[in-house]
Parts: structure tokens; sequence; C-alpha cells
């Protein structure tokens, strides 16, 4: 073709604007999470559930949309909050309950290695000690907010799966879980990449929380190394947990379509900027309040627990 038959542009039309480049750093984000968990940390050791629930929504759930609506992306489809038909939420939900018996028998090695100080002090079993009705409100937390805030968190905003896999397990500071959490963490991120959408992960950590939920509120609490399980058990249950949960995987990977590129989670609220560099500027005055009411809150937990125990006194 001679080159006076190409199609040239017409100078008239704007130029397409640069493509954005790349996703927003992990370890940042990650770094920002610890930074925020220590006034968790203290919110729950003055009240566990009221803690939990102000850790799960302004330490996970706030700053992704934060930070994507400040990065110049919209965050429904940077953090991959697009629907997915219920037989794949039910798919996942099954692959997260498999993933339980993995993850279980897991910890029971982990418990087995790790010296019995330590299987003791991080024995979470001692958050099920409490009164009945907080027993249930802890349960209600891990099984209906924490799944949606920390998924969100982490197979949202955190893509990488081998990333987000090991910064989910460091975050629950817990050396016995660590294993199986990484284990649950991959397996949360490789639905979520597989499916295009946070939900079947979502499902998956639902369906894992409520079960060790049930399991915990049913069970007589006993000193963590007491009620360890003998080697045949724990071999059992390993070779059970990858029983159910390969052909889960495969039953989840063929129900669905191949998952957008990465590119399609990069939408741009202003699509004149292709920066992704983060401005306060640009996030929304909802998100704003939000956070602002998220510190009032802590604040308020604060002053309560002080009330609290000049009154006890």
């Amino acid at each position: 073709m001679r080159s006076s038959d190409a199609v040239e542009p017409d100078p008239t039309e704007p130029a397409p604007p640069p493509a954005p480049a790349g996703r927003k750093s992990a370890l940042a984000f990650f770094g920002l999470l610890l930074a925020l968990f220590l006034p968790g940390l203290l919110a729950q050791a003055l009240h566990v559930v009221v803690g939990l629930l102000w850790t799960e929504l302004f330490v996970f759930l706030l700053p992704p949309f934060v930070l994507a609506a400040g990065s110049n992306l919209v965050p429904r489809a940077y953090l991959a909050l697009g629907r997915v038909r219920p037989s794949i939420l039910a798919t996942g939900a099954l692959v997260g309950a498999a993933g339980t018996v993995l993850a279980m028998a897991i910890m029971a090695v982990a418990q087995r290695l790790m010296p019995p100080a330590w299987v003791r002090t991080f024995d979470v079993a001692k958050l099920f000690e409490a009164p009945l009705a907080e027993r249930i409100a802890i349960a209600a937390v891990a099984t209906i907010v924490a799944p949606v805030c920390e998924e969100i968190a982490f197979r949202g905003y955190a893509l990488a799966v081998g990333a987000a896999a090991l910064l989910f397990a460091i975050i629950h500071l817990d050396p016995i879980r660590f294993p199986a959490l990484v284990i649950l963490g991959a397996v949360f991120g490789w639905l979520r990449l597989r499916s295009g959408s946070v939900w079947p992960a979502v499902a998956a950590h639902a369906a894992n929380n409520g079960l060790v939920s049930i399991i915990a509120l049913a069970a007589r609490p006993e000193p963590a190394e007491e009620t360890s399980l003998p080697l045949s058990a724990i071999a059992f249950g390993l070779a059970l947990g990858v029983a159910m949960l390969a052909p889960l995987v495969a039953a989840f990977r063929a129900a669905t379509p191949p998952p957008p590129a990465p590119e399609a989670l990069l939408v741009l609220r202003d699509p004149a900027d292709p920066s992704l560099r983060f401005r306060l500027a640009r996030v929304p005055r909802q998100l704003q309040l939000a956070a602002i009411a998220g510190a009032q809150a802590l604040i308020v937990i604060v002053l309560a627990a002080l009330v609290v125990a000049i009154v006890r006194r």
C-alpha cells in the first residue's frame, strides 16, 4: 500500500488520553493498614465487639475506597465490585467451606509444632468465652462484616494473589494461624482473579468464618494444647480438605468465563487526567466525612471505656 493511501488521523479530533500506568502499590497500602490497625487494636482491647466492628469498617473497608477515588479511579471498577451469577457465589462459598477443612488441618499441624505458650496466647477460642450475646455478636461480625471489608481490602485493592495472601495472614498477627491464613488468602485471591469480581471471595470468606464461628459457639472452650488432634486425624483432615477443594476449584473454573484483563479495572474518574497519583482533593466529600466519623467514633470508644473504668473503681 502506498503511503498516500494510508489513513491519516483527523487533526480536528482530540487525541485519546494516554492509558493509565499500572496498579497502585500493595506494599504502600499494607503500610497504611498497619498504621490504622494500631488504633483498631486499641478499640478491640477496650471493647471486643465494637472494636472489631470499628476495625473492619475504618481500617479495611474505608481506605480502599478513599485511595481508589483519590487516585482518579472509579472504586467500583478498581475494587472489582461487579455482579456475578448466584451460582458462582454459591460455588465460591463451597470452595471456602472446603478450604476451611484444609485450613483447620494445617492449623492443627502448626499447633503441634509451635511452643505451647504460643498456642495458649493465640488461641482464638478465647474470644468465645464471653457471655452468649457477645459471642453471637462476634460471630455475626466475623461472618457478615469481616468478609466484605477484608476482601475489598486484600482481594480488591491488593490484587496480586501471593502478596495479598501474605499481607492477609500477617495482619491477623497470629503465628499459629499464619500458614492456614496464607493458604486461605491464596484461595480467596484465585477466586477473585478467576471470576473478575471480589464477591466469590467474599462468599468463600464468609463460609469459612461462619463454619469456624459455629464450631466455636458449639464447642466447650478448653486449653488449646489439650485439644490437639492425633496425627492420624490431622492426616485425614489434610487429605479430606484437598479431596474436597480440588473438584470444587475445577468446577469454579469451568463455571466462570475468562476473567477480564487487568487494564479493565483502570477506569478513570477524570479521563482527561491519566495520573494515578493520590490527591486528597479528589476524594469525594462523603468519603472524607466517613473518615472523620471513624476518627470521632474511635474517640467515643476510648472515652466510654475510660468512663466505665472510672465507674467500676
